[in-house]
């Protein structure tokens, strides 16, 4: 792994406030994808030791406790540059489809108050828009992973269904209002690079449009086809009798 990708694990995830992976920090990754905009979710919780070293970093006085200025003022200093990281963490069709970040918020539970080591968690949220609509032919969603991303999940847009995908262990999908839900746990993809295989932290989902016959309307209207053709059928059949 490169020394920029390691930083940026640990600004996103860490918020360069912890700096060692342990059983007291865990993530998940909500990836929800619309035709042309992507809501990403990145939920952060800390426990134990890891909860205690990041109030610490955010007690900027000192004092023993937190309050809402230094958690505000967290805020601002994290998304002072507009949030451009985040913009390193998705990619669509290996970034020939342009992203562009809406928004940002992120809310802290359980942060104010004595700074000890009782539970923490972060909720990031990303907005982004594309440049163009994902229609027709086959894309890809490219998302920087994690060792300690317990959960990630993908929803697809409705009408898209899965191809193929790696860097995620431990799969499962489902059909959630239409759309296709892909989830699991963080792992390494594996990929070639002039020749020579390459191995990242990282998970790439590839998606297309449902073919046409895979609609809900489809059986039905091959069932009215069917009934039509058989009453035709019939009709020929009777009328030769008749005469």
């Amino acid at each position: 792994m490169s020394k920029n990708t390691t930083c940026l694990l640990l600004i996103i995830f860490c918020c360069c406030l912890v700096s060692n992976a342990s059983a007291g920090a865990s993530f998940t990754n909500h990836i929800e994808m619309l035709e042309s905009s992507i809501t990403f979710t990145v939920n952060e919780t800390y426990t134990d030791a890891d909860a205690l070293a990041f109030r610490e970093d955010l007690d900027t006085d000192d004092n023993g406790t937190l309050d809402t200025l230094e958690i505000e003022d967290f805020r601002e200093r994290y998304l002072s540059n507009g949030g451009a990281q985040f913009l390193e963490y998705i990619m669509i069709d290996d970034g020939a489809l342009p992203l562009t970040i809406d928004s940002i918020d992120i809310q802290f539970v359980n942060a104010q108050g004595p700074v000890d080591n009782s539970t923490l968690s972060v909720t990031t949220t990303v907005q982004y828009s594309m440049s163009s609509v994902l229609s027709a032919g086959v894309h890809g969603v490219w998302v920087l992973g994690h060792p300690l991303i317990d959960n990630m999940e993908f929803v697809l847009p409705k009408g898209m269904e899965v191809v193929s995908y790696d860097g995620l262990d431990n799969t499962s999908q489902s059909v959630h209002g239409g759309r296709v839900v892909l989830e699991g746990v963080s792992g390494i993809r594996s990929f070639v690079i002039e020749d020579k295989p390459a191995f990242e932290y990282a998970a790439y989902v590839t998606f297309q449009k449902e073919p046409f016959y895979k609609g809900s309307f489809f059986l039905p209207l091959l069932v009215v086809i069917e009934i039509i053709l058989a009453s035709i059928a019939l009709y020929i059949i009777k009328k030769n009798k008749n005469k």
